[in-house]
Formats: C-alpha cells, structure tokens, sequence
C-alpha cells in the first residue's frame, strides 16, 4: 500500500492510512481461536476452499475500491480470507505427514512463505511503479484465484 496514492486519490490523512493499513490485522487476529474450533469441526479442505476464495475476492475488491470505506472493508475481509493459513497449514501437516516427517513439512511450508514474500515484493513494487497500486491488489487477486481454481477442486 502506497500512503502517497492513496492521500491522491481519497485525501486521507496518515492516521486513516494506519488504520487500513492495520485493518487485515484486526479480522487475522480477532479470527485465529474461532477459526481452530472451525478447522476441527469442518476440517482443512472446505475451511482452506473458502478462505481461499475470500482472500483472492479481497484483493480483487481491494484493487476496485473506490473509496476508502469500501478499501477498509476489502482489507477486513483480506483477513478473514488468510487467518486459516496458518492454523490449516499445521493441522493439514498434523493429519498428511507421519510424524517423523512433520518438522520437514512444516519448514518447507514456512520456507515457502518467506520465498513468495521475497519474489512477490519485488512484482508488486514493479507493478505499482509501471500501473499503479491497484494493479498490485488485482494482480495478488488473480494469483490467489488461479490457484484457488487450480487446487481447490473447482
């Protein structure tokens, strides 16, 4: 997120700026004890099929926004659609892999976060940079549901 497009084109001030900026914080927060109970009661596959969904319309919403009201709701949304990944990686770990192999799924799975942050930052900058913020936002949104096309048996 870029404060000085976004004082552009909706003239918020830097304390609105922390406020969307923290707003997926709140909802992955607020969601990650409710979101075990559910991992529990509805399992990883269907909880991991709608979470992905949500987080890619997220970002799309985020990229469509026009207005900071609806760019708040998109990023409190974005965190609901990512409070599972954590909780449903280790579970899925937890129910997929024997025992002796758990450490070295999870590491891959930890692995692979930090790895999409270290190609994705620099994507996103480039698009940011060459079409603007929301290209970045629509970018992440089309990614996300590629792959939600892809692997959650749609």
């Amino acid at each position: 997120m870029d404060y000085d497009a976004l004082r552009t084109n909706w003239g918020i001030t830097a304390v609105s700026f922390g406020y969307l900026a923290s707003a997926y914080n709140w909802t992955y927060a607020v969601l990650q004890i409710p979101i075990g109970v559910m991992l529990d009661r509805w399992g990883v596959r269907r909880i991991g099929r709608v979470a992905t969904f949500l987080w890619s319309m997220a970002s799309f919403a985020s990229g469509l926004a026009t207005g900071i009201y609806s760019f708040f709701a998109a990023r409190l949304l974005l965190g609901v659609g990512e409070a599972p990944t954590f909780p449903a990686n280790a579970k899925a770990v937890g129910y997929w892999f024997p025992e002796r192999e758990r450490s070295f799924a999870t590491s891959i799975n930890d692995a692979a976060a930090k790895f999409a942050s270290a190609i994705g930052v620099p994507i996103l900058g480039l698009l940011v940079i060459r079409f603007g913020w929301r290209w970045s936002f629509i970018f992440t949104g089309f990614i996300s549901f590629l792959y939600f096309v892809l692997f959650c048996g749609v």
